[in-house]
């Protein structure tokens, strides 16, 4: 076998890939939460559009958090490295475990708001008389 045809000649640039991978995870990720929790103001209520804006750059650094990880596990596993497989697959299990545990905060922070009647919509009905019911 020549050197070009050898298996492990043919990737020697994915360690480089799964330290660059490795470290935008460790520090990136962090980066992009921060970022996030910044942007609103610490003074007074925030406007709908800025809870908006820090709802959807917490969602793209949960997705990130979830990606990175989750590309050095499937490089891993398509070139048979059981190392970066196990530093990776441990990464992307920290990941979706904290991704979860904030979801979960979230979704018992922030229910669904209450009706307000029974009634969602008052609608006249035709020989009626103009009343909405229930009130």
């Amino acid at each position: 076998m020549t050197a070009e045809t050898r298996p492990e000649q043919r990737f020697d640039w994915l360690p480089l890939v799964w330290v660059l991978l490795f470290f935008a995870w460790l520090f990136g990720v962090p980066l992009l939460f921060l970022r996030a929790v910044f942007a609103m103001p610490f003074t007074g209520m925030a406007s709908a559009a800025e809870v908006a804006r820090r709802d959807s750059m917490v969602m793209w650094t949960e997705i990130v958090a979830v990606a990175l990880p989750l590309v050095g596990v499937l490089l891993a596993a398509v070139t048979r490295r059981k190392v970066p497989a196990v530093v990776f697959g441990i990464a992307l299990f920290l990941s979706v475990s904290v991704v979860g545990y904030e979801r979960t905060l979230n979704a018992r922070h922030h229910p669904p708001p209450e009706p307000t009647s029974d009634w969602p919509v008052c609608q006249e009905h035709s020989g009626g008389d103009n009343e909405c019911p229930g009130g």
